[in-house]
């Protein structure tokens, strides 16, 4: 007897199997860098009409007849996995490869993304010749009692090559399936994940493989976009690695190739600190592993998000690479295969967990026990090695970080105490055993001057000890006796050290801020003890005018009605957007009325508006923002001093932060930049959006999609252009809006 295969197989091992559109083109991408192609390009034509495909084509080493009769057409027969995939193309690569795909399925994402497929290869070698097959996935599901064998796949031989390149495979998806509805905010988050798919961290130039999104519908979409990160069309690119060289702790360590030794190396701020060599003597079944891990503090954490254009655990944090190619979904924001987070709930302020992580873990050469699950979103087969890994990352890897974290930056070393009575070259190795736990027998190699290093990182971050003797000096410099109190309770009390740390930090920071506030004459400050009666009164003033405003063109109106006057729809929007305009004017001014330092008058100023646009958001808008986050991306010496009317331009602030209210939005993000001597102001936020065949609307007089009056982005569209800049809706779609504000000096 014999096994029969039925047709409804394909789906089992096609759409069913690979369960989403992002991890179907990540699968095509791999199979083009396992053709040792060096460019792959992914087209998107018509993709929001049902005329719509992608494209996915490379100039790797392509295919013949024979290779897609006996390779591709065998299904779940993969020749990478026995060695036969480059026996005829040994003398063209010059070491063994190791394959990102070995399952024999990938092809099978095809079908998750459309019905229709038609593939054309050519073969590098002589004479070759131009194959193309097509398949029709919809055959496959009529009748799920049809052989699997009989259904026909059509094979052709052209003449003229439709591939971009000498050599390699075009596939082209045609009958996309309707679920997948590939619109802008989709392909750019696709862009962003393909970043990280072909490993980010590893600076290793040897081996190019470029990816490249071609959407032509999008080129206006693009030419909107000040910010790189955020047009489809484009290399995808990834500068994570030099981002993370700076202002991190850093923990290299590796399982050496016959998985005999476990070498840890840590990092601070790019300068290597120390490397511990220790015998592997209990995950025997490991060998050719590598971690690196960054943790961030706060400083870096500003970093990341200043550079990248969002923030880290939005990116993602431990991602997990098989031959410099990722695995699925390790690293995806939220997802915690190794529960840093649950773990960390245990002990506070002792545990690291995902948010304060980024990193990868590398599983080189064959280790074929570490492999892929069928179903390209679960990760690695849970099996005893894969135990094994989750053991050498959280006991050899992870543990070793939290100590160094905790005496170095928390708890505090006293060096003094280490050198007292030892030589150098034995106060560092018991200072290096004793933060890393390891055994006397271990080898240990040291930066030379690692103890002036920790002494200068334990000031720098805050241990114990210099929290309190800075705690000290603030209380001095500003006479506060309640904060010397506190001090002395805490030099009193050493129960905790990492809870006083916590503690001192905070009341450090209070403080600091106090002072600087105190010396600084800034637009914005928190005390109705800044003002005068001037200002108060000039305040008071516009307040006036702007209410006299209201009242007399209610008087006409009044007027018009008692005396049966014909008012047209004209006259009654004017009278409607003057009305709320001056009403904003009102508003606005109550909300800063006791919160500003200089003359609000009706006239222009000359003023720094970067200054004013951050400030007013920190100190002012922050009273009536809740349940809204407002980030600001800002370089910090960034000056654009223009004329401007700042009530005017607290109208334009205010409207668009409660329009990212209005939609729901959690986050908003204010990204603000100069090139050029003009001013680009960025309000981005992640609410319901809108939809992008309404994006030539939002600025009609009454037109909203949030259920409010219709009259803010009009009211900004009209201060905007007095100040001959302009305001555009930058990306509109499903998820999100962004507004684009520019000034001109």
């Amino acid at each position: 007897m014999k096994f029969r295969i039925s047709a409804g197989l394909k789906s089992i091992i096609g759409k069913d199997l690979i369960t989403d559109d992002f991890t179907a083109i990540f699968e095509l991408v791999k199979n083009s860098f396992d053709a040792h192609a060096t460019k792959v390009e992914i087209t998107f034509k018509d993709v929001e009409s049902i005329n719509g495909s992608i494209v996915v084509q490379d100039n790797g080493k392509g295919m013949n007849y024979d290779d897609l009769l006996n390779k591709w057409l065998f299904v779940a027969y993969s020749a990478k996995k026995d060695g036969s995939e480059d026996l005829d193309y040994r003398d063209k690569i010059n070491s063994k490869m190791h394959y990102a795909g070995a399952k024999g399925i990938g092809r099978f994402s095809c079908d998750k993304l459309g019905a229709s497929l038609r593939l054309t290869s050519v073969k590098d070698e002589p004479n070759s010749k131009i194959e193309q097959i097509t398949v029709d996935w919809t055959k496959f599901e009529v009748n799920s009692k049809e052989e699997f064998v009989n259904i026909d796949v059509f094979h052709n031989t052209l003449n003229v090559s439709p591939l971009r390149y000498n050599t390699g495979t075009l596939l082209e998806i045609f009958d996309l399936r309707r679920e997948s509805d590939w619109n802008i905010e989709k392909i750019l988050k696709l862009k962003n994940s393909l970043a990280k798919l072909i490993n980010p961290f590893n600076d290793n130039k040897s081996r190019q493989f470029d990816i490249t999104i071609v959407a032509e519908d999008y080129i206006e979409y693009d030419n909107l976009q000040l910010d790189e990160n955020k047009r489809i069309n484009g290399l995808v690119k990834n500068n994570l690695l030099q981002i993370l060289q700076g202002k991190t702790i850093k923990v290299f360590s590796s399982v050496s190739s016959d998985g005999k030794f476990i070498i840890t190396e840590f990092w601070n701020n790019g300068v290597w600190l120390y490397r511990i060599k220790e015998e592997n003597k209990d995950l025997l079944l490991l060998h050719d592993i590598v971690v690196e891990l960054y943790y961030l503090n706060r400083a870096a954490k500003n970093n990341f998000t200043r550079q990248m254009g969002v923030r880290a655990g939005e990116y993602g944090s431990i991602f997990l690479y098989k031959n410099g190619v990722r695995v699925y979904p390790f690293g995806e924001p939220g997802e915690d295969a190794f529960e840093l987070d649950k773990r960390q709930q245990k002990r506070l302020g002792d545990f690291v967990g995902t948010s304060e992580l980024i990193g990868r873990i590398e599983i080189l050469g064959d280790n074929e026990q570490l492999s892929e699950t069928t179903s390209r979103a679960d990760g690695l087969v849970k099996n005893t090695t894969y135990n094994q890994l989750k053991i050498y990352f959280i006991d050899k890897v992870i543990v070793k970080l939290e100590k160094f974290i905790r005496h170095v930056f928390k708890v505090g070393i006293d060096i003094e105490e280490i050198k007292k009575g030892v030589s150098l070259q034995a106060s560092t190795l018991k200072m290096i055993r004793d933060i890393s736990d390891s055994s006397s027998d271990s080898l240990v190699e040291y930066n030379s001057d690692l103890l002036v290093i920790v002494e200068e990182l334990q000031l720098e971050n805050g241990s114990t000890k210099s929290l309190l003797n800075d705690i000290e000096k603030v209380a001095r410099e500003s006479n506060d006796q309640d904060l010397a109190s506190k001090v002395r309770k805490i030099k009193n009390v050493l129960d905790d050290a990492l809870v006083i740390a916590e503690v001192a930090e905070e009341e450090i920071r209070e403080k600091e801020r106090e002072i600087k506030e105190g010396a600084a004459q800034n637009l914005f400050l928190k005390s109705l003890k800044s003002q005068d009666l001037v200002q108060l009164v000039s305040l008071m003033h516009h307040i006036g005018i702007s209410s006299g405003i209201i009242s007399n063109h209610l008087k006409i109106l009044a007027y018009k009605l008692d005396k049966e006057i014909a008012i047209s729809k004209d006259d009654i929007i004017k009278a409607i957007r003057i009305l709320n305009l001056e009403n904003q004017k009102i508003l606005s001014i109550s909300r800063f009325a006791t919160k500003t330092n200089f003359k609000m008058n009706a006239e222009n100023q000359k003023l720094d508006l970067v200054e004013f646009i951050t400030e007013y958001i920190e100190n002012i808008a922050v009273a009536y923002i809740d349940g809204l986050s407002v980030n600001i991306v800002c370089d910090t010496n960034l000056k654009f001093v223009t004329l401007f009317r700042p009530i005017e331009m607290t109208i334009v602030i205010d409207n668009l932060i409660n329009n990212s209210r209005k939609a729901s939005a959690t986050v908003l993000s204010v990204s603000i930049k100069i090139d050029n001597e003009e001013l680009f102001v960025s309000f981005k936020d992640n609410g319901i959006g809108i939809p992008y065949k309404l994006r030539n609307k939002v600025f009609d007089f009454g037109f909203t999609t949030t259920g409010g009056s219709g009259l803010g982005l009009t009211h900004i569209l009209e201060i905007v252009s007095k100040m001959k800049g302009k305001i555009d809706l930058v990306s509109p779609g499903d998820t999100g809006a962004e507004f684009l504000l520019t000034f001109k000096k």
